[in-house]
């Protein structure tokens, strides 16, 4: 198959080959998932001989919507980022060996490793998963499983705390686990269960001190190669402190389940995947998954806080937030906003922080803590108490704004400048910077913590008093203000706001 096109490729006759894959490429619906596949690695050949990397990275990223274990394309993909991102050309060679079954192949690309692995640039670190076990034994096991398929051994330590399970077979097959495998892999057994944040704590305290960390729920199991893109956001760049997947069950990380209809074949609701089970959930879950689990531009979207339910940490960012390896601040036990307070330890030591939405992590979720119904509320007030301000008021984005700055940028076609004086922590920045990449938005906080969360987050930032304070851009520089009457007058909104441009404040919804 293919033997055509392979043979202008050889010689270097790339028009004719254009040709001959577009040909191909007909048929492409009718081929396997590994054929297809095979055709993209050809056509990204082809792009990669004639200079052109857009065309290229479409090809790859086509070909492993396809199949996601095709190693030649986690080659291509490597060679494509090698010459201005060595950290995430190098996964993306260790993925290839990772998935290699050509012999003559894998000596090419574990060359290709050693070489880099001399370069004094590179940065990539091994990863711990650390599991904290409570219970649920088929869960564990899928996700056991599900990390063991995702890494090359040489890469990955497994730490699980147990936190006394009392369903039998648990601690036997943790036992057997660090018995028999052939990599790395630690046991903590509690004789008490210690809660979420002294557990996950246990854990960090065991693992390779040169890890990166993987925080993981025993009721979370990874689709193919979530793992891997979640490395690709960390080491996106030097600040980059922690990364997490989107899942069907995490607080502010969920794929809506109308986007999961397709594959279940009926529609979903919101707790579709208790209704539906594990094992049919994890299936369509995965299928989802396997479309959209692909090489993207710019697939992140800058939080100050992610969910811990499966939190990847960089070394670098725990030795400034947790030093002694205390990860999780322990007041918080037996559980919740132990992963919202370390998000803000994070933010304020200026780490950037990535829901990552080409990674996706099936999550059973829901269980609770047993004996303690009121842990939530306790947990948050605590947080109340430690930080002052109740986070629960910062994490949403104003929906009804952003509906119209999508409306204004599809009628005008162009980038927007946005001015945000209700910015706070940058929420409907983050949301906008994922749905407008091209937008340029400008914050305005009233206090000077505000704004070192939201300088994270949105292109530019300061703060002041809302109405009197000097603002360095020029008057009617922007076009979208966007502000809550109670705080902004709208003599100062109208002040930065285009001729052209229009102004967003809160009393609309009530006006219509």
């Amino acid at each position: 198959m293919y033997e055509k096109l392979e043979q202008l490729i050889s010689e270097g006759d790339y028009k004719e080959a254009l040709y001959e894959f577009q040909e191909e490429y007909q048929n492409i619906g009718l081929l396997s998932g590994k054929d297809a596949s095979r055709l993209c690695v050809l056509e990204a050949s082809i792009w990669e001989a004639l200079g052109d990397g857009i065309a290229e990275f479409e090809a790859i990223a086509k070909g492993m919507s396809f199949d996601q274990t095709n190693y030649e394309l986690f080659y291509m993909l490597g060679l494509y980022y090698q010459n201005f991102n060595i950290d995430k050309a190098y996964l993306c060679y260790e993925m290839a060996l990772f998935y290699c079954d050509v012999d003559s192949d894998k000596e090419v690309i574990a060359t290709t490793l050693q070489e880099l692995k001399k370069d004094t640039r590179l940065r990539v670190r091994g990863v711990s998963v650390m599991v904290l076990s409570y219970n649920d034994l088929e869960l564990l096991k899928m996700c056991i499983d599900s990390v063991e398929r995702s890494l090359p051994k040489e890469s990955l330590e497994i730490v699980v705390v147990d936190n006394a399970s009392t369903e039998g077979g648990v601690r036997e097959f943790l036992r057997e686990k660090a018995d028999s495998t052939d990599y790395s892999f630690k046991l903590i057994e509690n004789s008490d269960n210690m809660g979420f944040p002294v557990g996950c704590n246990q854990g960090a305290s065991c693992c390779n001190e040169d890890n990166d960390i993987f925080f993981l729920n025993n009721d979370a199991v990874l689709t193919t190669n979530a793992l891997f893109w979640l490395r690709m956001g960390l080491y996106e760049n030097r600040n980059v402190g922690a990364c997490s997947s989107l899942s069907n069950s995490a607080s502010l990380q969920e794929v809506a389940p109308a986007l999961l209809d397709e594959y279940a074949g009926e529609e979903l609701d919101n707790l579709w995947h208790k209704k539906l089970g594990v094992t049919k959930s994890f299936e369509i879950f995965s299928k989802y998954a396997a479309v959209n689990t692909i090489p993207m531009y710019y697939p992140y979207i800058k939080r100050f806080r992610l969910t811990g339910f499966a939190l990847l940490v960089s070394r670098d960012a725990l030795k400034v937030v947790a030093p002694d390896n205390k990860v999780f601040d322990e007041i918080f036990s037996p559980g919740y906003f132990e992963d919202d307070d370390l998000g803000m330890r994070l933010a304020t030591a200026s780490f950037e922080q990535y829901l990552c939405t080409n990674s996706f992590i099936y999550h059973n979720g829901g269980s609770g803590f047993e004996g303690h119904n009121d842990a939530m509320e306790r947990s948050r007030q605590t947080f109340i108490d430690k930080w002052d301000f109740d986070i629960w008021g910062f994490c949403l984005h104003w929906q009804e704004a952003c509906d119209k700055i999508a409306d204004l940028y599809a009628e005008r076609k162009e980038p927007l400048k946005i001015l945000d004086f209700s910015c706070n922590f940058g929420a409907t920045g983050s949301y906008l910077k994922h749905m407008l990449p091209d937008a340029f938005i400008a914050g305005v906080c009233d206090n000077s913590f505000a704004a070192g969360i939201a300088k994270n987050i949105v292109d530019d930032v300061v703060y002041g008093n809302l109405n009197t304070s000097k603002l360095p851009w020029n008057d009617h520089s922007f076009d979208v203000v966007l502000f809550e009457r109670e705080k902004v007058c709208k003599v100062r909104a109208s002040q930065f706001v285009k001729t052209s441009g229009i102004i967003i404040d809160d009393r609309e919804e009530e006006r219509d």
